[in-house]
């Protein structure tokens, strides 16, 4: 036998319903508004935060005195170091102090630039130009064994100049059969012949060798 429910009891079953479960449902509520107003808040901070840093760096690429650009960097890199702006400051001073052949100066930049881009929520592609610096630097310094441990995060997928630099630091620390490896993958993958050349003289230099 179906029981057929009036509109009455319908009515009557649902203000029950929330009756019993009020507290549940105005729970649930509350804290759908209090994510939602969260996630717009810190949406706002974020874009601020993006704005002052801009203003930042545009200031510290005009300000010819060099205490007002050290400042201004000192600024952006500290106090927004999560932002794009950020690291394109790290990234431009590191490489210029590079070319003066201050390497040591421009080796500790891009350690900060790697560890302020590193993480779940960094920025994969500046970690990855940063841990090419520290490598090809700490390379320069005759530093091996710390550019195998900036460059030990990648796999054998990277690109070629990637595992060009491991062969040079496993040649360095005396890891030839090893390096021969990286070299060999570096020059299949290489499509400029002058690269090509210069990693097959490597190969051939590793071979004397041995």
């Amino acid at each position: 036998m179906v029981t057929v429910r009036s509109d009455e009891e319908r009515v009557l079953s649902i203000i029950n319903f929330f009756k019993d479960y009020k507290f549940y449902i105005l729970s649930v509520i509350l804290l759908v508004a209090i994510s939602v107003g969260g996630y717009f808040f810190s949406e706002s901070v974020k874009s601020n935060k993006i704005q002052a840093a801009k203003v930042l760096y545009e200031d510290w690429q005009v300000t010819s005195a060099q205490e007002g650009r050290e400042q201004l960097f000192q600024n952006l890199t500290e106090n927004y170091s999560d932002t794009g702006y950020s690291h394109l400051a790290l990234l431009k001073k590191g490489s210029d102090l590079a070319k003066e052949n201050k390497l040591q100066e421009s080796l500790n930049l891009f350690y900060q630039l790697k560890d302020n881009s590193d993480g779940f929520f960094g920025n994969a592609l500046m970690n990855g130009i940063a841990r090419t610096n520290i490598a090809r630097i700490s390379i320069s310094l005759g530093n091996f064994e710390d550019a195998l441990a900036v460059l030990e995060k990648y796999s054998n997928d990277e690109d070629a100049y990637t595992h060009e630099l491991k062969g040079d630091a496993l040649s360095g620390v005396g890891k030839d059969d090893l390096a021969l490896q990286q070299y060999q993958s570096a020059f299949e993958k290489y499509s400029d012949n002058g690269l090509r050349n210069l990693v097959e003289l490597k190969i051939n230099n590793l071979n004397t060798n041995e």
